[in-house]
């Protein structure tokens, strides 16, 4: 089914001006022409009357995208194609005809990348449906360079199959062939789309939409969020021959597999990273039953820390309250994610599937990450002459119970709040107990060993707490 008078469809104002609001609530800087959201807004009813003028006489022409570099966790640098504002606006207001057209007759269920309703937590509930159905062995795969390899021509000729107006038509292939500015020289190119721009992740999945069929018309499971995919099957020889169909496919479409980033897991004796999350094979627990964990990857724990740790530096002199307004943030949003795993387990549950996914791992890495928040805490709260000697001096006075005082958001609690409602009131409680349990076992080891618990060497570290926190 072709759709038909897309075009038709961009020219009303009130469109336009729905499609600015998303705009400016995406936020983000301006492009080329230095325009930016507020400067826009502060004549908004002009200038989208004048866009729309434009629009309807056919004048309207996309400009070059302004490039520049975010940093990678891997330490390279990721290209970005910033566009205006006003081809941002039009960008947006194509998706908001194109999208629900294609989420209706195109797109793959098991597509689950920059897609309404859809998203993380949908392909971990892919992942764990097929891990828990006994399709063990994985293809984990990565695409080379994609958003910046998709050949124009390929792409064009693809969306000729879905879309039959040649304006509309005409008008995507000028937002792609409109090149980029970097150092003041414009750049062209025959492929790519630009990270950046609000059209691109749905042209990224129109592409490899044509991959998800491709393996579904082979009877393969498979989960992607845009380039990144995971195919899977029950045995070795299906896996490869798995391997062969996705490769083939996309020599044809003119892409190819990064080969340093993808590989063939066998689930039952290896693990494989997906989304930010690390599955860890299956293994046997202590009762005899088979179990496999999930847990945040090593690279999403290290960012954890290193964003707490950019947000409390040393030569900040700020309020208690300043500095935890700092860190709460990054606290919900990272727990926020790692939820995403259990709320998957829950959905899959409730759709009949018994759950052999264990979680408990998350619990301990929120703890020592919440230990080294309020460490980093009570180094910046130290106003003179900070260090970590000082900070360890503190530990008495600044301890759990007073941030919990100042509103610090312990991320596990927040864990264990979102998963089974645990009031902070609960969590204080259970880490007194805990606690205490410390402190006695720590005196019963002493007392086995011959030894006095208050040594006048603990007692002097505990008289220089008290000293430094009068």
């Amino acid at each position: 089914m072709k759709l038909h008078s897309v075009y038709g469809q961009l020219l009303f104002d009130r469109k336009l001006t729905a499609s600015f609001n998303q705009v400016k609530a995406n936020k983000g800087t301006g492009g080329i022409d230095g325009e930016t959201i507020e400067s826009y807004e502060a004549e908004l009813d002009d200038n989208i009357m004048d866009l729309l003028e434009r629009l309807r006489s056919k004048e309207y022409k996309p400009s070059p995208v302004k490039r520049v570099y975010i940093p990678k966790k891997d330490g390279k640098k990721r290209p970005l194609g910033i566009p205006t504002i006003e081809d941002r606006i039009i960008q947006q207001s194509l998706v908001n005809i194109l999208q629900p057209k294609f989420e209706d007759t195109l797109f793959h269920n098991w597509s689950v990348g920059y897609r309404p309703g859809r998203g993380v937590k949908r392909a971990l509930q892919i992942i764990l449906w097929n891990i828990e159905s006994g399709y063990n062995h994985v293809y984990d795969a990565d695409i080379k360079g994609f958003f910046d390899n998709i050949p124009h021509k390929k792409l064009m000729g693809i969306l000729k199959k879905y879309i039959s107006d040649r304006t509309t038509l005409g008008l995507i292939e000028e937002f792609l062939k409109a090149g980029h500015m970097e150092e003041g020289k414009l750049m062209d190119s025959d492929s790519g789309t630009p990270q950046g721009g609000v059209i691109s992740p749905l042209l990224a999945n129109v592409y490899l939409n044509e991959l998800d069929w491709e393996l579904d018309l082979h009877g393969l499971r498979f989960v992607r969020y845009a380039d990144d995919f995971l195919v899977f099957a029950k045995s070795r020889e299906d896996i490869q021959r798995a391997v062969g169909i996705t490769k083939t496919k996309l020599k044809e479409l003119g892409l190819e597999i990064a080969e340093g980033k993808t590989r063939v897991v066998n689930f039952k004796k290896d693990d494989f990273d997906f989304l930010g999350f690390t599955f860890q094979h299956w293994t046997v627990n202590k009762k005899g039953k088979p179990v496999f964990h999930v847990v945040p990857k090593e690279e999403s724990i290290k960012d954890f820390r290193l964003k707490i740790k950019r947000k409390t530096p040393k030569s900040l002199t700020l309020d208690k309250l300043e500095w935890v307004n700092r860190v709460n943030p990054i606290i919900r949003g990272k727990v926020n994610y790692y939820v995403l795993v259990v709320d998957a387990i829950k959905a899959n549950t409730e759709l009949g599937q018994e759950s052999h996914c264990v979680t408990r791992k998350i619990r301990r890495i929120l703890d020592s990450l919440d230990a080294y928040t309020r460490k980093r805490l009570r180094v910046a709260f130290i106003h003179k002459h900070p260090s970590q000697i000082k900070e360890y001096k503190m530990r008495s006075r600044w301890n759990n119970e007073f941030f919990l005082s100042i509103r610090l958001i312990p991320s596990l609690w927040l864990y264990l709040n979102k998963v089974y409602g645990m009031t902070l009131e609960q969590f204080a409680e259970e880490k007194k107990q805990v606690a205490k349990r410390r402190y006695e076992l720590a005196k019963q080891r002493a007392r086995r060993k011959g030894e006095e618990y208050f040594t006048p060497h603990r007692l002097q570290k505990m008289q220089n707490a008290w000293n430094a926190s009068r």
